[in-house]
């Protein structure tokens, strides 16, 4: 037996004032990881401070990434409902690990990572095929 949920639509306010570089670096085209001083952890995304305690730097992500993985969404999810179906890959850039964008990518494919507006204004994460 099941009922019917009500129709819930959730927005956040996600406070960036301690990773304002990320974001701005994304308007300039940059994306950025940090890496903590103290044990060398590299974060992405981006954190303020290590998980150990120690202070980070920032660091452009300017290398070619490798894709690992990628799934294509078909089930637009809503506040979407103007784009088309689109693919999100992962790709590893080093030590790290980087969700974004991307169109005609397998697993395997060396990617350069970009930045660049999606039709609503948000800035995102992309990856073009090398």
């Amino acid at each position: 037996m099941f009922i019917e949920s009500r129709e819930l639509v959730m927005k956040h306010k996600i406070p960036v004032a301690k990773t304002s570089k990320y974001w701005q670096g994304l308007e300039e085209g940059k994306v950025y990881k940090t890496v903590c001083r103290n044990c060398g952890r590299a974060h992405y995304p981006p954190r303020a401070e290590c998980l150990c305690g120690g202070e980070v730097e920032w660091v452009e992500i300017d290398e070619e990434g490798v894709v690992e993985a990628f799934t294509v969404v078909y089930a637009i999810p809503r506040g979407f409902e103007w784009s088309k179906p689109y693919t999100i890959a992962i790709a590893r850039f080093g030590d790290i690990r980087v969700m974004g964008w991307a169109e005609n990518v397998k697993v395997g494919d060396k990617v350069a990572i970009k930045t660049g507006k999606d039709e609503s204004g948000v800035w995102k994460v992309y990856f073009e095929v090398v």
